[in-house]
């Protein structure tokens, strides 16, 4: 009856047969939400991609993240590990959110928790939300003291969130850009770790000034560093800077010609080979004479050709 009802309110009130089917879609997922057994719980967590995918409407999406915030706050770890997952594959519809303040609030409140593995689910959560919270100061904090954890979880997650940060907030990169690299260079800092953190300097393309400081850093990495894992890392994160900076591309381009000429290592060489191939397809017009001429060729396409040719 009281969902009858419900309907007929809705109905009276304008909205079409369509807006009424997903506010039944709706009621019956927070019924699961709801319920006392966390199977159900998880289960009609699970099902909302497909609710957001059938009613794409700001209105339904909203009240449905406010839902699901609802249960990250109160509910267990896999619960939130559920609330994530579906957050990440409705990524196009986080736009759509109207109370960003109280959706974000209800997951940032976890922050506190004194669990680590909440905290580095949050800090996952946030990292996800960048695109719709990016100048968020308090979040900015949390990432840059969770860097500092003795737990290696949070540590990660933390480090997640500083990628997709840095990727939307100069402020935050800015903000990062010296810490990251303090972490990077540190000596108790674990090489699986500086493997994680060196990527984040892709995202150091905002201002001249904050690119050049991450191509130096990026320059000295790739000479003091020559095991084949941080040369790969380092060198990729290097071409990505420089395919989103547009600065300094040709000697990017000439400094993975000489990595796929003189070193030795196959792994090294594809990499060389595929970066190539990306600055040739993203940023053509900023080769220069001499890296064309490098291999004797007429056009970068041509070059990478000979030099694809020449690797078989």
């Amino acid at each position: 009856m009281a969902s009858n009802s419900t309907k007929s309110f809705l109905a009276d009130a304008g909205y079409g047969e369509q807006e009424l089917d997903a506010n039944s879609a709706l009621m019956e997922l927070d019924k699961g939400l709801r319920s006392g057994k966390l199977g159900e719980q998880c289960e009609a967590v699970v099902r909302f991609p497909r609710l957001f995918q059938k009613y794409p409407f700001p209105i339904l999406i909203n009240s449905a993240f406010l839902k699901l915030a609802d249960v990250f706050r109160v509910g267990n770890n896999f619960l939130r590990l559920c609330v994530l997952k579906v957050t990440q594959q409705s990524e196009k519809h986080l736009e759509k959110i109207l109370n960003v303040d109280e959706f974000v609030k209800r997951i940032f409140s976890v922050i506190h928790s004194n669990d680590p593995v909440a905290r580095a689910i949050t800090l996952r959560m946030l990292g996800s939300l960048a695109s719709i919270i990016p100048e968020r100061k308090n979040a900015h904090h949390s990432i840059r003291q969770s860097l500092d954890s003795h737990d290696n979880v949070e540590v990660e997650a933390a480090v997640f969130a500083a990628a997709n940060f840095s990727a939307q907030s100069k402020d935050f990169a800015v903000g990062i850009c010296n810490k990251i690299s303090e972490m990077i260079q540190g000596l108790a800092t674990p090489v699986d770790l500086k493997l994680k953190l060196i990527p984040i300097l892709q995202h150091m393309h905002h201002d001249a000034i904050l690119a050049s400081s991450a191509r130096q850093l990026l320059q000295q990495l790739v000479t003091s560093y020559p095991s084949t894992k941080m040369v790969i890392v380092s060198l990729h994160t290097f071409t990505l800077l420089a395919a989103s900076s547009l600065v300094d591309t040709p000697k990017q381009i000439q400094l993975l010609l000489q990595y796929l000429k003189n070193d030795p290592r196959k792994a090294v060489k594809r990499l060389a080979i595929q970066d190539l191939k990306l600055l040739a397809n993203k940023t053509p017009h900023t080769w220069s004479r001499e890296n064309i001429q490098e291999e004797g060729c007429d056009h970068p396409c041509e070059t990478l050709h000979y030099i694809l040719q020449d690797e078989d």
